[in-house]
């Protein structure tokens, strides 16, 4: 049985160690022994009578209650090692200060310590709950909030990364497990006792985490659900900017990257392009709601896209000339060339008539005879009655503009004449479609033209010119037939490459002035997708092969977003009008003449239920003011506006991001905190 000494001694520890209850107990029993033997003197100092502990706790007041804060914050903050820290402190540094417990050995100091550390905190969670439950609570705030900030944070990574609910869950259960396992490692006593608390806090931890990004996004979400239609008629600036911010994000383009895209579009005359086409479907979507519900913009919204697909035409027409620098018609091309051709022709014909000499026309006989045979006596003495056929006809005809039978002419005008005479016949013969006598009048015209260039040099440079003029010319042509469906683009494609730069001109304005033409033959309206026919895969290959150097890849992106304004447009005000007409009858049904029939015969429940449906139906959705601003928004049109606008309300969304994140971060700090004192 203790002793009295014993016992106060005892007492003693216990209250230095704030053990209330230990030292009350201590107390009764020491009053007991004294009432027991009134003879035996007390050994208590004054000021330590048992009548004393069971009085007063030495930390109710103000600094116990903010220490008790203080301990909360830091025992979350540190994984639950705040009270390991201060006994290792405590037996380290109070012994050479004269402050600390004296005597044993460093583990016999930390040991008592520790023990003392656990107890006040097992009595500040009874008697101050609220307090240390607060320095929980912003200790775990505060935790999550450096974690976050110096990038320690898979959650607030995976958030900042934009990678969606999915990558966020699986970062917040991961992190969920790390804090989890430290936390319970931490509140843990012993090795075996901590490894066990790890696990189960880690296990628990990723439970937590997992669950806490879904949880919240539905609380904000149902939050937000409720509170917008009556808010955001108030607010409509910021519900506008939080729509862009959802629009950019789906775009997955930065404002800088959609100022570009407009400023290209301008740069190229195509300066209609707006946010929304350069937003891509994203932005086509969200003009769907602004054309298709009652709001001011709607109008404005509608005309803009009607305006523009109404143009397309010409925009279309200008960006294929522009492209194959071919601003003429291939009948303007092929009257210019051909005139000016005749032009330089006459004048070297006629220096080449004045410097000739005698022509030599007996090799142009000799070849019509092989065909006439016996020749010249068939004609002098015919032996039957058999007529001519055309082609003896036309040759005959050609012999007798040369010669008599008898003499031969030898002036190179009067060849030179019956050359013109010459290609005029060979011209009708193939305009008749007589191509016979258009090849043996072709043969004949080739001794023609030797026995001239024999006769004058210079008429030799006049022929070669004339003829590579006449290629030139016949490049138009070959260029309009290319542009069939029945030529392939490979074939057409190692035609263009073979000719000359002046022959590939004249051929690219043959090849797209059919192509013009076809545009601006289609039927107008803004349900026609003019651009939608010269994406195929032909005009692609022959587009990049045959437009103006350096021009193929500005005409390319021109007929894209020519292709991209049309989706806009076709995706804000085509397919079914039963969206419009829902809205329009929605829009009217907002005045209903029965509220004020029941208001005016004294029903006043059936007024007031039905005025509660129609502000329900209102606030359904984003109201038409949020809706105007945002069609307004994505029809602009200046690049520099856009920029600034969407950058404004990205800067929002980091700083919502970084709020999201710290928010959760903080919830996981707590919510293991919370875990590691369950699991021990």
């Amino acid at each position: 049985m203790a002793t009295l000494d014993q016992l106060s001694n005892a007492l003693i520890n216990a209250d230095r160690a704030g053990d209330v209850e230990a030292a009350r107990a201590l107390a009764a029993e020491i009053s007991r022994m004294r009432a027991a033997s009134p003879e035996t003197p007390s050994t208590l100092p004054h000021t330590q009578q048992p009548s004393e502990p069971q009085q007063a706790d030495a930390r109710d007041n103000w600094l116990g209650r903010a220490d008790t804060f203080m301990r909360g914050a830091a025992d979350t903050m540190s994984f639950g090692l705040a009270d390991e820290i201060a006994a290792g402190g405590d037996a380290l540094f109070n012994p050479l200060f004269g402050t600390g417990q004296d005597g044993g050995s460093l583990a016999e100091r930390y040991d008592r310590n520790l023990k003392a550390q656990r107890t006040t905190d097992e009595i500040d969670a009874k008697k101050r709950t609220a307090e240390r439950l607060t320095g929980q609570i912003l200790g775990a705030v505060g935790g999550g909030v450096g974690l976050a900030r110096n990038g320690l944070s898979a959650t607030t990574n995976a958030i900042k990364a934009s990678k969606g609910l999915a990558g966020v869950t699986k970062a917040s259960a991961i992190e969920g497990a790390v804090l989890g396992a430290a936390q319970g490692f931490g509140s843990g006593q012993g090795i075996e006792d901590r490894l066990y608390n790890s696990g189960l806090g880690g296990f628990a931890g990723a439970g937590v985490g997992g669950a806490l990004p879904s949880v919240a996004t539905a609380v904000a979400g149902a939050a937000k659900g409720v509170t917008a239609p009556f808010i955001a008629p108030f607010r409509p600036a910021a519900y506008t900017d939080k729509a862009l911010r959802t629009y950019l994000q789906r775009s997955g383009k930065t404002p800088e990257q959609i100022a570009d895209i407009m400023r290209s579009a301008a740069d190229d005359g195509q300066g209609m392009y707006t946010v929304a086409d350069a937003m891509g479907n994203a932005g086509q979507r969200a003009l769907v709601p602004v054309t298709r519900t009652p709001n001011n913009a709607r109008q404005e919204v509608t005309d803009f896209l009607v305006r523009r697909q109404l143009g397309q035409p010409q925009r279309l027409a200008n960006a294929l000339a522009e492209g194959f620098d071919a601003p003429q018609t291939s009948d303007q091309v092929s009257r210019a060339l051909t005139s000016a051709r005749d032009i330089e022709a006459d004048q070297l014909y006629t220096a080449a008539r004045r410097g000739a000499g005698p022509v030599n026309v007996t090799p142009i006989l000799d070849r019509i005879d092989e065909t006439l045979s016996p020749g010249v006596n068939r004609v002098v003495s015919p032996r039957d009655n058999i007529g001519y056929d055309t082609i003896e006809g036309a040759l005959a005809r050609v012999r007798r503009m040369i010669s008599d039978g008898n003499s031969q002419v030898t002036d190179f005008n009067a060849l030179f004449r019956a050359k013109l005479d010459l290609d005029d016949m060979i011209t009708k013969a193939e305009g008749q479609g007589a191509g016979n006598r258009a090849n043996y009048l072709s043969q004949v015209k080739r001794e023609v033209d030797r026995a001239l260039e024999n006769a004058s040099p210079a008429y030799r440079n006049a022929n070669d010119t004339f003829a590579t003029r006449s290629r030139v010319i016949d490049s138009v042509a070959q260029g309009q037939a290319a542009k069939s469906g029945r030529v392939r683009s490979e074939n057409s494609i190692e035609q263009f490459n073979a000719m000359t730069p002046d022959q590939q001109q004249a051929f690219r304005s043959g090849y797209v002035d059919p192509i013009i033409a076809d545009i601006e033959s289609l039927p107008m309206g803004p349900a026609t997708n003019r651009a939608r026919g010269l994406t195929t895969p032909k005009y692609e290959q022959e587009f990049q092969a045959f437009a103006a150097p350096g021009r193929s890849e500005q005409l390319g992106n021109r007929i894209g977003r020519e292709n991209r304004m049309f989706e806009t447009s076709n995706a804000a005000l085509g397919n079914s009008r039963t969206a419009d007409n829902l809205g329009d009858i929605d829009d009217m049904a907002n005045f209903d003449p029965a509220v004020l029939t029941n208001l005016l015969t004294g029903n006043w429940k059936q007024a007031a239920l039905t005025g509660a449906r129609q502000a329900f139906n209102a606030g359904k959705g984003l109201p038409p003011r949020v809706v105007e601003r945002v069609g307004r928004s994505l029809v602009e049109t200046d690049p520099d506006q856009a920029m600034a606008t969407l950058n404004r309300v990205r800067g929002q969304q980091v700083s919502r991001d970084q709020l999201r994140a710290m928010i959760l971060e903080s919830m996981l700090q707590g919510s293991n905190a919370g875990i590691a004192r369950i699991s021990p």
